[in-house]
């Protein structure tokens, strides 16, 4: 099922992707380069999970590899800068505050450091084989990613806040569906559903920003 699953999320991430950049040339809203900037990431990933079989494990899937690892431990704390800049776009008071909005910046990027010094701190390259698609993990990473969870439940919280103070609950359901979808351990289901919630994370912050622009 993963292999013929994996090339319908690239394809699905790359209309939201295409959608990202239409919303951003509507707004001009900082927040949606982020967002831009992780979608890609993320059609990238799911690119050469689609591929992998094909090119067949060897140095050459480890080296187009190694930008899906690097997408996912410092792409995926800035989503929270995304999840923030609607607010701040939305011209919420308490967004606008300097002190917010160095607070942000300061959770993002400590959340990347802690997915650079977790999942770097031993790298060992493996090859693994799921329902047909060939990727390569790090077998020595075998904590639950803290980092990616703490992220998930702040963008959550500022999903409650944007449904509480301005009516779209896009972003509190999506990120919802993107924690218990992660939460799922890998060894019942594999990655398949966390990429499949991932899908409908990226949806919930694009509809989030369609419904915003329409009333800002």
């Amino acid at each position: 099922m993963a292999m013929f699953l994996y090339p319908v999320y690239t394809v699905c991430h790359a209309f939201l992707l295409i959608w990202a950049h239409y919303l951003y040339a509507e707004s001009h809203q900082v927040g949606l380069i982020i967002l831009i900037a992780i979608i890609t990431a993320i059609v990238y990933d799911n690119l050469i999970i689609s591929i992998g079989r094909w090119i067949g494990k060897g140095k050459t899937l480890l080296t187009l590899s190694q930008p899906r690892f690097l997408g996912h431990v410092i792409l995926t704390p800035l989503s929270i800068i995304a999840a923030y800049g609607l607010c701040f776009h939305a011209g919420l008071g308490w967004a606008n505050q300097p002190i917010s909005i160095l607070l942000s910046a300061l959770v993002a990027l400590s959340l990347i450091a802690a997915e650079i010094l977790t999942y770097y701190k031993k790298f060992e390259p493996k090859i693994a084989v799921f329902q047909g698609t060939i990727r390569y993990t790090n077998s020595a990473y075998k904590i639950p990613p803290i980092p990616s969870i703490i992220t998930t439940i702040i963008v959550g919280i500022l999903g409650v806040v944007i449904w509480y103070q301005l009516n779209s609950s896009w972003l509190l359901i999506s990120s919802i569906i993107m924690f218990f979808g992660g939460a799922i351990p890998q060894r019942l289901a594999g990655p398949l559903i966390c990429s499949g919630v991932e899908v409908v994370l990226i949806l919930g912050f694009c509809m989030t920003t369609m419904q915003l622009q329409s009333v800002i």
